[in-house]
C-alpha cells in the first residue's frame, strides 16, 4: 500500500473502533496480518487467527468492489471491505466479530457440544461471546457504504451492497471438516415457541402472501433474532434446522394464501426440509432458507399475475414502492397506463377496495412492523407513512386493525393475533 494510503487507512480505523467497539484486522494479498486495531483475543475455538482472517479475506471475488458482511458457523459476523489503489489487489480490510442480536447462553453452550470444545475451554467461550458488541444489520451496512465513500470517494445503493452478500462456511478447526448433525439425540421443542412475539410472524408471512420481495428482504435484514426462540438446547446447528422448518411451514402457508397452488406448495416444502436436514452447519441453513423464500415469494407473484390485471399489479407495485411517499391516483394511473376514473373501477373490481382504501391499509400494515421493529413514536410512524393529523391515523389504524395504535402497541407482546381484511390475504 501507499503510504499515504496506509494513513488513511490508520486513522479509519481508529474511528471505526471508536464509533462500533470491534476489533480492527488489515491482511495482504496472502492473508497475512498488517495491523490490528486493538489488540483483543480472538474467538479461542478457531485454532489459527492468521488461518481464519485469511480464509474471511478469500471470500471477497478479486473483481468485486462491494463491501461484504459474512456469518461463519459460530454465530459470529464480519465486515469485509477490499483495499484497492488504481485496481490492485492491496489486501482486506475486515472489522468483527460482532451479532445483531443477543446469543442466548443456551445456543453458546450447543456450539460447546457441536465442537466438542473441553472443560477447560467452556468458560473462555463463554466469556468472549459475552464480549462481542451487538451491531444491528441496518447500521453495519449503513457502515460498509460509508467506509467505502471514504476510502473511493464511491458512492454505493446500500440495496446493491446487500443483494452482493452471501453467507460462507468457516470451520473452527481443521480436523474438523464437518460440524456433527445429531438428529436423533437431541430433543425438539414445540414449534409454538418459534417467535415469542407472533405479530413478527405475521408480517412476515403478510409480505410473502403478497409477493413483496423486497419489503421482505428488508425485514429479514432488520429481523431482531433476539425474538426467536431455542428449539434445541443441545445444539446450535439443530437449533438452526428446527427454526428454519418452522419458517419454511409458514412460508408454505402463507404462499398457499396468496394463490400458490397447495400441492406446489407442499411439495416445495417437503424439498426444502429435505435440504435443511441435509445441511451441515448454520450457515447452510440460512442459505437454504433464503432460497426457499425467494422461490415462494416469485410463485406469488407469478400467481398474481395470473389473479389480476397487469395494470392493477403495477398499480399495486407502485403503492408497495412508496408508502413513505405522498402518492396521488393520477400517479397510481400513470404507471398502470390507463385513466384514473376507469383505474379505481377496475381496481375494486379485481380487489374489493378502491385504490385509496388498498394504500391506506399497507400503510397500516407497516405502521404495524414498525411499531414492532423501532423505536418511533407514534406521531413519527404516522408522519412517516403520509398520515399528517394524528387522529386521522388512529381512526385509520383501528379501522383495520381493530384497536387504537395505542392498544395495539399494548397488546401486541400478549400475543394477541390481528386478523386483516380479507382483500388484504390474497
Amino acid at each position: 500500500m501507499q503510504p499515504s494510503f496506509s494513513n488513511t487507512l490508520r486513522f479509519l480505523l481508529k474511528l471505526l473502533h471508536t464509533e462500533y467497539q470491534v476489533t480492527l484486522y488489515v491482511v495482504n494479498q496472502k492473508g497475512q496480518l498488517l495491523e490490528q486495531h486493538p489488540a483483543r483475543p480472538f474467538n479461542p475455538i478457531y485454532e489459527s487467527q492468521e488461518q481464519t482472517l485469511a480464509l474471511l479475506a478469500t471470500r471477497v471475488s478479486e473483481h468485486d468492489r462491494y463491501p461484504a458482511v459474512r456469518a461463519t458457523n459460530v454465530l459470529e459476523h464480519y465486515l469485509i471491505i477490499p483495499l484497492r489503489d488504481a485496481d490492485t489487489e492491496e489486501g482486506t480490510l475486515i472489522a468483527g466479530p460482532f451479532f445483531h442480536a443477543i446469543v442466548p447462553d443456551e445456543l453458546v453452550n450447543g456450539i460447546i457440544r457441536d465442537y466438542h470444545l473441553s472443560f477447560r475451554q467452556q468458560d473462555v467461550i463463554q466469556d468472549f461471546y459475552h464480549q462481542v458488541p451487538l451491531i444491528s444489520k441496518e447500521r453495519i451496512y449503513n457502515a460498509a457504504v460509508m467506509i467505502h465513500y471514504m476510502l473511493y470517494q464511491e458512492q454505493l445503493d446500500i440495496a446493491a451492497v446487500i443483494q452482493h452478500n452471501l453467507h460462507i462456511h468457516i470451520q473452527p478447526a481443521t480436523q474438523r471438516t464437518t460440524l456433527p448433525s445429531p438428529y436423533d439425540e437431541y430433543e425438539h421443542y414445540p414449534q409454538t415457541t418459534y417467535h415469542h412475539n407472533p405479530e413478527m410472524e405475521k408480517i412476515f408471512m403478510q409480505y410473502i402472501r403478497d409477493g413483496r420481495k423486497e419489503d421482505l428482504v428488508r425485514w429479514e435484514l432488520g429481523f431482531p433474532t433476539e425474538k426467536l426462540g431455542v428449539l434445541s438446547k443441545k445444539s446450535l446447528l439443530r437449533s438452526e434446522k428446527n427454526l428454519a422448518i418452522c419458517s419454511i411451514t409458514l412460508a408454505t402457508r402463507a404462499a398457499m394464501d396468496g394463490g400458490v397452488n397447495a400441492e406446489i406448495g407442499y411439495t416445495l416444502s417437503d424439498f426444502y426440509i429435505q435440504g435443511v436436514e441435509e445441511c451441515q452447519n448454520p450457515a447452510e441453513v440460512q442459505d437454504v432458507l433464503r432460497k426457499c423464500h425467494t422461490d415462494f415469494v416469485d410463485r406469488v407473484l407469478e400467481s398474481q399475475r395470473q389473479q389480476y390485471s397487469e395494470e392493477v399489479n403495477k398499480s399495486r407495485n407502485y403503492m408497495f414502492n412508496h408508502l413513505y411517499e405522498p402518492v396521488q391516483l393520477e400517479q397510481l394511473a400513470e404507471a398502470a397506463g390507463l385513466s384514473g376514473d376507469y383505474l379505481s373501477r377496475r381496481f375494486k373490481q379485481e380487489t374489493g377496495v378502491s385504490p385509496v382504501e388498498f394504500l391506506q391499509r399497507v400503510r397500516v400494515q407497516e405502521a404495524q412492523r414498525l411499531m414492532i421493529s423501532s423505536h418511533y413514536a407514534f406521531a413519527e410512524i404516522a408522519a412517516m407513512l403520509q398520515f399528517h393529523d394524528q387522529s386521522y391515523f388512529t381512526k385509520i389504524f383501528k379501522k383495520v386493525v381493530g384497536m387504537t395504535p395505542k392498544q395495539y402497541s399494548s397488546r401486541r407482546s400478549g400475543g394477541e393475533r390481528v386478523v386483516l381484511d380479507k382483500h388484504m390475504q390474497r
